[in-house]
């Protein structure tokens, strides 16, 4: 693949980037120490700028150069998703370096923020952006389906046609997903987390269900893979200080986190008004 600079697309980019940030020529001109005429000449591709501007322009524009400079035209998913691998192999490398303990927690605020930053690129309206971004929500539906964030914990997408692929739901799905989203099932899910345990008397004491209902609620969750035991006999799930106990599951225990990002949803449906939160994307 050639790595030869298209002047002419470079200069677009530097458009691109300008107005995006609603910024003049002679705004960019003055903070880089420039003339007007010759932040035209850039964005018309009769020039390039040097490599002292260069650095200015993305320091201005909140942009890497390495990103600024790119001008093949690259619509291959693969690449742009090795590019985006690497870049998560040097957050993992850099946290891990600074703080070994705490290294993918931190990712993983990282990696939330760039999923943030790509959820708004979609919504088009720069003032319904900027809106949605400084209310850390947003909501986004078209044909392609649904669309939500939220600061709180929130990050789905739901294509339209999955409802072509539920053929496989029946009445024992249907019953879990009702005991889930019962107040003991939901006190459960609430009580439990995906990294610590707890005994039952532990559960019982924190969720408020009476010991029966946990049993029958505990049983059916851990048939359906929600809700998982660690023994004291699986040393492969022991380590220090983590006694015997409830978790949630590693796989289907990602149902459980839906029902309380469901209810966190549901919770702030007042909050959203039809007219402020319509299809972005028509």
């Amino acid at each position: 693949m050639s790595t030869t600079l298209d002047i002419k697309t470079f200069g677009e980019k530097l458009k691109h980037h300008r107005k995006n940030l609603s910024l003049t020529q002679e705004v960019v001109a003055e903070r880089i120490g420039v003339s007007a005429q010759a932040v035209s000449k850039w964005e018309m591709g009769e020039c390039l700028p040097d490599c002292f501007n260069l650095k200015a322009l993305a320091e201005v524009y909140d942009v890497s150069l390495d990103i600024l400079l790119k001008t093949e035209e690259n619509d291959d998913i693969k690449a742009v998703s090795k590019k985006i691998e690497q870049l998560g192999d040097e957050f993992v490398w850099s946290k891990a370096n600074r703080d070994a303990e705490n290294a993918h927690r931190d990712l993983g605020n990282d990696l939330w923020e760039m999923w943030k930053g790509l959820y708004f690129i979609e919504v088009g309206n720069k003032e319904i952006q900027k809106r949605d971004y400084d209310l850390g929500s947003l909501r986004i539906c078209s044909d392609y389906g649904m669309k939500i964030w939220d600061d709180d914990g929130v990050a789905c997408i739901v294509k339209n046609t999955l409802k072509d692929h539920l053929d496989n739901v029946n009445e024992h799905t249907l019953q879990l997903m009702r005991e889930l989203c019962t107040p003991e099932g939901f006190a459960i899910i609430k009580a439990l987390d995906c990294h610590g345990r707890l005994s039952k008397n532990e559960l019982a004491e924190k969720c408020g269900v009476e010991i029966s209902r946990l049993n029958e609620l505990l049983l059916l969750f851990t048939e359906g893979q929600i809700v998982e035991y660690i023994s004291g006999n699986n040393m492969l799930y022991l380590t220090p200080n983590r006694a015997p106990g409830y978790k949630i599951c590693a796989h289907y225990g990602i149902v459980a986190y839906m029902v309380i990002a469901m209810a966190s949803i549901l919770g702030k449906r007042t909050n959203f008004s039809t007219s402020e939160y319509t299809s972005y994307n028509d």
